[in-house]
């Protein structure tokens, strides 16, 4: 049985599901915090093998204490919170427990945007979206100011994007054939397969040195809009109905937090550093290579 034992919340999510697969593949023993451990999505994790299933959530503080038990390190990742300052409060309560259970290394996901140096007084994005940005920051800083061992990852716009069911809130209509957008044809996506965040984190737990301390950056392929959805026409054999929104149309969308997310998304490019990707050596996807994997659930079908 493996002495390295971690802690992963969220753990049928989709960063969740590429991390267990990737520390148990490894060699680690996982505690995989899920919030119904009966569920197909569940289950499967154990496939991978030395996987210990506990039942929680990030709000449900005992439950966190439970699964954290005799683990060294942990991941986490939260769901962004647009109304109250829960993601601060749940992560502050977590590395508390973190401390008290002597976990020596916290690996905490967030977004690539956080790379911008003066986020928090970057005015460009909608006031509905400011706990949502700020709140991962102000999670950032806990984690450093708590004493604890970190590596902070930073990923760009998720391949999963596209796959059910998230695909047709982010993009209505796309398991119908229909892609409707607020980007432009040349928009660049620093796109990331959440299975490539998986290598990344274990590869900064079997590297402590190497990981300790850093913010990185995941981004797995820098590709256009035009060309991403070229790619899915191909692996579908569907021609896609694409509509780019004009300026009007997105407007009327202003309170959409999608739409405001793909606004969002126009430029993010320029806060990845690919050639510091590509230095920690770590093997990366490409989103042809991510459809071949997902075919199943990638849509259109």
């Amino acid at each position: 049985m493996s002495s390295k034992s971690a802690l992963v919340l969220r753990a049928t999510g989709s960063q969740g599901q590429g991390v267990v697969k990737h520390l148990a593949k490894s060699g680690w023993k996982v505690h995989a915090l899920v919030s119904d451990p009966s569920a197909d999505r569940a289950l499967a994790l154990q496939e991978f093998g030395n996987v210990s299933l506990y039942k929680g959530t990030l709000g449900d503080h005992a439950s966190i204490e439970a699964a954290i038990a005799g683990t060294d390190a942990v991941f986490l990742t939260q769901m962004p919170s647009f109304t109250d300052d829960s993601e601060v409060r749940d992560a502050r309560a977590i590395l508390d427990l973190a401390k008290a259970a002597g976990v020596k290394h916290i690996i905490h996901s967030t977004q690539l945007m956080l790379n911008n140096p003066n986020l928090r007084n970057d005015k460009s994005f909608p006031p509905m979206m400011a706990p949502v940005i700020i709140g991962k920051l102000d999670v950032e800083e806990l984690i450093r100011a708590s004493g604890l061992a970190y590596t902070l990852l930073r990923p760009g716009w998720f391949m999963t994007n596209v796959t059910a069911p998230i695909a047709d809130m982010m993009y209505p209509g796309l398991s119908d054939g229909k892609f409707i957008s607020s980007y432009t044809p040349d928009t660049i996506l620093p796109a990331v397969d959440t299975d490539d965040i998986g290598v990344f984190v274990a590869a900064a737990f079997n590297d402590f040195d190497k990981f300790a301390g850093k913010a990185v950056t995941v981004v797995s392929e820098m590709i256009t809009v035009a060309d991403l959805l070229a790619e899915i026409e191909k692996a579908s054999g569907k021609k896609l109905d694409i509509h780019y929104r004009t300026a009007e149309e997105t407007e009327k969308e202003a309170n959409n937090p999608f739409v405001i997310g793909q606004k969002l998304t126009i430029g993010l490019e320029k806060w990845a550093d690919m050639d510091e990707v590509k230095s920690y050596g770590i093997p990366l996807s490409s989103f042809k290579d991510f459809l071949q994997k997902n075919k199943g659930v990638v849509v259109p079908k």
